[in-house]
């Protein structure tokens, strides 16, 4: 009897220790779902992120109450709160406010600018970088963006991935978010698609963002991050020492990626 009161007694203080929360996250005005909100705790490598009906599920079980649980999704201003004051409500259902933004108009005179190619360009196969769910856990959890510089306005009109190997049971969902120099986010929403096979042309897999009018005056990075589970793998060629990349699991520390840089590449129209 008293061995079976120890175990119930350790049994039921893992069940007071355990923190993992389930919640929503919906939009302040319209009380929306928002899909496939970034989620974690400031600088460390523990997050989640929402489905695409909002729901997210987190274990903050051995995190510091002091810390700080924050959520970033493009459009919507970022939300903070102590981890502490999260773990005492008994709701969970998180509203985000939409960000004003004012887009500037931009007429394009022909002539005044020029069509180009930036980044990495390279189709090999010898360096890769990349994903294979069967053999890392965190997918999901890994953002790779690559620094673009200029100094003159630029309009990015397609974002082209070279693909080395592909391979996924059911299309792959992608998001892609455009950073400003200091690594803040600028659109009004978050850019998503799905890649497939029929989609990837020569080895390239090319996104089409010229409707999205997206207008740099100075340097930015253009961000990456697979959001749905598949069977299968992901690799980019890669290129030794070329643009500047850094990664981040999911809101952790933004960290540089060694030696090697995917290979990613922008159609833009640049000011001469």
């Amino acid at each position: 009897m008293k061995k079976a009161s120890l175990l119930f007694i350790l049994f039921l203080g893992f069940l007071m220790n355990a923190q993992a929360i389930s919640g929503t996250i919906l939009s302040k005005e319209e009380n929306q779902p928002v899909p496939y909100a970034k989620i974690g705790i400031g600088n460390q490598n523990t997050g989640t992120i929402a489905d695409e009906n909002g729901n997210f599920k987190i274990d903050l079980t051995n995190v510091n109450p002091k810390t700080n649980l924050k959520i970033e999704v493009g459009g919507f201003e970022k939300y903070t709160i102590p981890v502490a004051q999260f773990l005492k409500q008994t709701s969970h259902k998180i509203l985000l406010t939409q960000k004003v933004s004012n887009i500037e108009e931009v007429k394009i005179i022909p002539g005044k600018f020029v069509k180009k190619n930036w980044g990495i360009n390279t189709k090999t196969k010898k360096i890769q970088i990349g994903h294979n769910p069967s053999k890392e856990s965190e997918d999901r959890s890994k953002e790779i963006a690559m620094l673009f510089k200029t100094n003159k306005k630029t309009k990015i009109e397609k974002i082209n991935i070279n693909i080395s190997s592909f391979e996924s049971d059911k299309p792959v969902f992608i998001r892609f978010t455009i950073y400003d120099k200091n690594l803040n986010p600028i659109l009004s929403e978050d850019l998503h698609d799905e890649i497939t096979s029929d989609k990837i042309i020569d080895n390239t897999y090319s996104f089409n963002v010229s409707k999205n009018n997206i207008w740099m005056k100075d340097n930015f990075y253009v961000g990456i991050q697979l959001l749905s589970n598949f069977n299968g793998r992901f690799y980019m060629s890669g290129a030794l020492m070329g643009n500047k990349t850094i990664y981040r699991n999911y809101l952790g520390e933004w960290k540089n990626v060694p030696m090697v840089s995917p290979a990613i590449n922008l159609d833009v129209k640049v000011q001469k």
